[in-house]
């Protein structure tokens, strides 16, 4: 798993890597910035004017060497400096006094902001990720300039304005680009953010890995090989009882597809058994819809009033289309104090622990809740950032010992431990009615068909972002709905495989 570190980790990064390298501070940039040039070699060509605004800190630093190396190429190069001369940092003050004398240079102030005219390229090095307070003037004035142009806006190591780990100020540089070094930021991935990064260039600089290795992430990226390494392969001695019998309590008059749909991603999971429970309004639609699953049948005609023997079942998921009637809140509540084994938790079983707060104690140990945001708001309280949501998170998975996973772009998922991890597939298409449902019968066909929670959590979203990303790849995203996810389930698995 890639880690996201915080920027004092990020810091000492750095400093271990100078000490135990035996190199100076200035060869560690040199080692930035010539990253940067291959990749923007590869994307420009020299007939673009660009123009490249530097900080008096570090990032800025970069940002001037990087402008000496694009003009000794022969890119046409336009540098503003912003000049605060007490608070230059030596690096930054070197890369300044070697910047090319033929190198046009103004420095930044508030009279020549709007004297700044458009280039085809706009490359922002004027604060990197030890930013810690909001914006101030002539910043401000210049970067809402600069986003109202239409060049091709860089950021080097992370958007202007902008801190590598917590929300803060109101005005940021917009980049087309984001080229950071190493590892990634965590406000990357903060919806606050996300329109403001652009696609996000990873570049290994050479940092210690032994040091690397060591430090508390403040998250863990799960990308396609953590997920490859956690399959389980299918022995040639085995039926359809080695590989679970889970069990999904599902619908109400109305609502039957959320049922349907969860239960045909559990299939599609590698369950080897599935048993449905419904009320009886659902009974003729399971056995029309889903002939590979088995249907139990409540005694009430339109929503769930009681819960069948859980004994047999091996995975339990709760929730899509069950609505809040008290009769089915009674029994969801009788249902969690009553089970044995970790549940899986979504939609209006979220909202009735919700209203019944007192019940999460009740909660088996390793449960796993999907809440999407407002789900969570109702569940955890009101925050009003995600420094705050990712606080509240921690707090409520340790306190209870759940692992917690909040639908969305880049879904975030905690621990029993409070640890964060941050999912990396998915895309626009699938914020679309009946997601969630084939999420959790994911996760519900993971956990029967013999992998543990946390596994089942972090394989299932990812797997549901990747089969969105296959859909997409074939169909785009505004047509792309729910049942395409369940479709490409098949494709996703094989892709993770190869």
């Amino acid at each position: 798993m890639l880690k996201v570190l915080s920027s004092k980790n990020l810091k000492s990064l750095d400093l271990k890597t100078i000490e135990n390298q035996n190199i100076s501070s200035l060869i560690l940039m040199r080692r930035a910035c010539d990253s940067f040039i291959t990749w923007f070699l590869s994307q420009f060509s020299k007939s673009n004017k660009i123009q490249i605004f530097c900080g008096f800190g570090n990032n800025g630093g970069d940002a001037l060497l990087i402008s000496n190396i694009l003009y000794d190429i022969g890119y046409n190069i336009k540098v503003y400096f912003l000049n605060h001369q007490k608070k230059i940092s030596n690096n930054c003050l070197i890369q300044l006094n070697n910047l090319n004398d033929k190198i046009p240079v103004q420095d930044i102030n508030e009279n020549i902001i709007s004297k700044i005219k458009d280039s085809e390229i706009i490359i922002d090095g004027l604060f990197g990720y030890g930013l810690s307070r909001k914006l101030e003037n002539p910043c401000i004035g210049l970067v809402k300039h600069l986003n109202n142009l239409k060049g091709k806006k860089i950021s080097i190591d992370i958007p202007s304005g902008i801190s590598s780990d917590k929300v803060i100020g109101d005005v940021f540089f917009k980049s087309d680009y984001t080229f950071t070094f190493q590892t990634p930021k965590l406000s990357f991935f903060f919806p606050e953010y996300i329109n403001l990064i652009g696609k996000v260039i990873i570049r290994d600089i050479g940092l210690d890995k032994d040091i690397l290795d060591k430090l508390s992430p403040l998250a863990s990226l799960i990308e396609k090989n953590d997920i490859r390494k956690k399959m389980i392969n299918r022995s040639l001695i085995s039926h359809k009882g080695t590989f679970g019998h889970g069990l999904i309590i599902s619908g109400s008059k109305g609502k039957m597809g959320a049922c349907i749909m969860s239960c045909k991603a559990s299939l599609k999971s590698g369950i080897g058994l599935l048993s449905v429970y419904v009320p009886k309004v659902g009974e003729s639609i399971i056995q029309t819809s889903l002939p590979e699953a088995m249907t139990i049948t409540d005694i009430n005609n339109n929503h769930i009033s009681t819960i069948p023997k859980l004994e047999v079942f091996n995975s339990i998921g709760i929730g899509p289309g069950i609505g809040l009637h008290k009769d089915t809140e009674k029994a969801i509540v009788k249902l969690i104090k009553n089970s044995k084994i970790p549940l899986v938790i979504d939609a209006d079983a979220i909202n009735i622990i919700s209203r019944n707060k007192n019940i999460l104690k009740f909660l088996p140990k390793n449960s796993i809740l999907t809440p999407h945001p407002k789900e969570f708001k109702r569940l955890a309280g009101t925050y009003k950032d995600s420094n705050q949501r990712i606080k509240l998170q921690k707090k409520l998975s340790r306190k209870f010992k759940l692992n917690i996973l909040i639908k969305g772009p880049f879904s975030m998922m905690t621990d029993i431990d409070g640890n964060l991890f941050i999912n990396t597939t998915g895309n626009p298409g699938m914020a679309t009615g009946g997601s969630g449902d084939v999420l959790t019968g994911i996760i519900t066909g993971l956990i029967g068909r013999g992998y543990n929670s946390f596994n089942a959590m972090i394989m299932g979203v990812y797997i549901h972002g990747l089969s969105g990303d296959i859909s997409k790849k074939n169909l785009g995203e505004e047509s792309l709905i729910a049942t395409d996810l369940i479709d490409n389930l098949p494709k996703a698995f094989k892709k993770i495989d190869n």
